[in-house]
């Protein structure tokens, strides 16, 4: 009889067993001890092996007493972990995990010494651009879809672009098709000053066969789990390297503070989209060309505890000194291009304050993670997008995001105008400092030519670095952007680049070197032509 009840035991626990096998497989499951929902999902299996082994119904005491001690240990963990993680007792440990944050004034960040750059085309303009162009391919359409979820924007060779791969447009096509793999994805030059998106679709010469719900152990997460069973995996993103090979980028996970606290990246798990090889890389090893490291609802998570939890939990909820509140919500934060790498960057104010202002605003690496606080008071992004709104109501058009941008020394809010069709058909520009300073205009030397002469001598607004040059050229060269003559040229006294559009004055076409030019300029940006002469000195 014995016999037979510890058989039953052994057929019920190998059951069990098989059972955990197929969904570990199935479900894609990994295991770390800093994940409470693995960890939770492993206890509830140990208590069902352990009700099985102790069950005995002629000694219910012993059950009850051995199972009861397996529960209560697992039960005591859980609870001390939540109690080691918990914000009440760590508030200090959740608001340093986003490390320094560096003080930094308008004048240095936009500055010759760093390139800044926009992307005028929104994530929606990038989608639509590139479905166009997927509708110009019969047999591609018939087939495939852009997967709009997977849509990131990075530098590629040094261009603000926007990436996604192709999916299969139903399930049967992706499992009558699971050996061929998905063979296209597109790139979207959002960058350079392009008003509208210019979207071009790559075929690989080879496809890639591992993707999200690939059918099989081609699936993405399915097979990066068989490879890395004990990591604490996140989400993942799709990027190309500087040849244009597609990846996945896995995101590894650790906790900060407690077991369960404070999640941060450990590293990166770099996919092959086309071979399937995975290779893991510690934070400090990331290969250069990766360009989004951290998550963007991280960096957002991270700082809000630092400025809501950096003078204690209790602070944070009564008396509230010091703290302040980050715009979190999609819309109220954007992205910008500074030397090439990806910042998104939102506003800050005091917890009480109203929405429609912020007094500074904070810059995140997405690659390093690093912050910067830019310490200046002025109005949201929404308040900045209403402004315009007011001003172009006549015309319906839709204003995207802003982003701030250095336009004549002066803080400035730029975004794009949208018709209900999606087509740009314009920019609004909005002082940070003083909202009822804006123009829009038809295209970028139109809106920046207006806001100037908005702007007049609102010197006081601007914490700028503008100054009056005057020198010889020696080199220049006309370059066309978004289809508007501008000039570049350098002068005999130093190495600055500067940028001239053919709209501030038209004497500048007839510039050329040995010419004399004196202007305004903030950083390399010209804002006013003083004098244009001729160097009698380099004629004779």
């Amino acid at each position: 009889m014995k016999l037979t009840a510890n058989k039953m035991k052994i057929s019920l626990i190998t059951l069990v067993v098989i059972i955990f096998l197929i969904f570990d497989i199935v479900m894609g499951n990994t295991y770390h001890f800093m994940n409470f929902g693995s960890m939770l999902y492993l206890a509830v299996y140990v208590l069902v092996i352990a009700g099985i082994l102790f069950l005995d119904k002629n000694n219910y005491k012993t059950f009850f007493g051995i199972f009861g001690i397996t529960a209560t240990t697992l039960l005591v963990i859980f609870v001390v972990g939540g109690v080691m993680s918990s914000r009440i007792i760590n508030a200090k440990s959740y608001a340093s995990v986003i490390g320094d944050v560096k003080q930094i004034e308008f004048s240095d960040l936009y500055s010759s010494d760093h390139l800044v750059e926009m992307s005028y085309v929104d994530k929606e303009s990038a989608i639509l651009a590139a479905e166009k162009k997927i509708g110009e391919l019969d047999e591609l359409s018939a087939r495939f879809e852009l997967d709009v979820a997977e849509f990131s924007q990075i530098n590629y060779q040094g261009k603000m672009v926007r990436v996604a791969p192709f999916q299969y447009t139903d399930t049967i096509k992706k499992y009558l098709n699971f050996g061929d793999g998905v063979p296209y994805y597109t790139i979207v030059q959002t960058g350079e000053g392009n008003l509208n998106a210019k979207a071009e679709i790559i075929t690989l010469d080879e496809p890639m066969k591992y993707y999200p719900d690939a059918p099989l152990l081609f699936d993405l997460h399915r097979h990066v789990a068989m490879k890395h069973k004990f990591s604490y995996l996140d989400d993942w993103y799709f990027e190309i390297d500087d040849q244009g090979h597609p990846y996945w980028i896995v995101q590894a996970i650790t906790k900060r503070v407690g077991i369960w606290g404070a999640k941060d990246m450990s590293g990166l798990i770099v996919v092959d989209a086309v071979t399937g090889e995975t290779e893991r890389y510690p934070l400090e090893e990331i290969p250069e060309w990766v360009d989004s490291v951290y998550p963007t609802d991280m960096l957002l998570r991270q700082a809000s505890d630092y400025y809501s939890l950096k003078g204690g939990y209790w602070n944070s909820v009564f008396q509230q000194k010091g703290v302040m509140s980050v715009d979190s919500s999609e819309g109220d934060y954007n992205y910008v291009s500074i030397d090439d790498e990806i910042y998104v960057f939102t506003g800050i104010r005091p917890i009480k304050l109203d929405s429609t202002s912020t007094t500074g605003l904070l810059f995140m690496n997405k690659r390093t993670g690093e912050a910067m606080e830019l310490n200046l008071a002025g109005v949201s992004l929404t308040t900045a997008q209403n402004t315009v709104v007011g001003t172009i109501q006549e015309k319906s058009y839709t204003p995207t995001t802003p982003s701030l941008q250095n336009i004549g020394g002066y803080p400035t809010y730029v975004m794009s105008l949208k018709d209900n069709s999606g087509v740009v058909r314009g920019l609004g520009y909005v002082n940070y400092q003083d909202y009822t300073k804006s123009a829009v205009g038809d295209n970028q030397t139109l809106a920046e030519k207006a806001y100037l002469n908005v702007m007049g001598s609102q010197s006081t607004l601007v914490p700028d670095d503008v100054e009056t040059v005057k020198g010889t050229i020696t080199d220049i060269r006309q370059v066309m952007m978004d289809g508007n003559t501008s000039y570049l040229f350098v002068l005999d006294h130093g190495d600055v680049i500067y940028n001239a559009s053919l709209v501030l004055d038209e004497r500048l076409a007839f510039i050329k070197e040995g010419s004399v030019i004196e202007f305004e300029a903030a950083a390399n940006k010209v804002s006013k032509i003083i004098s244009i002469g001729v160097n009698k000195a380099a004629d004779s």
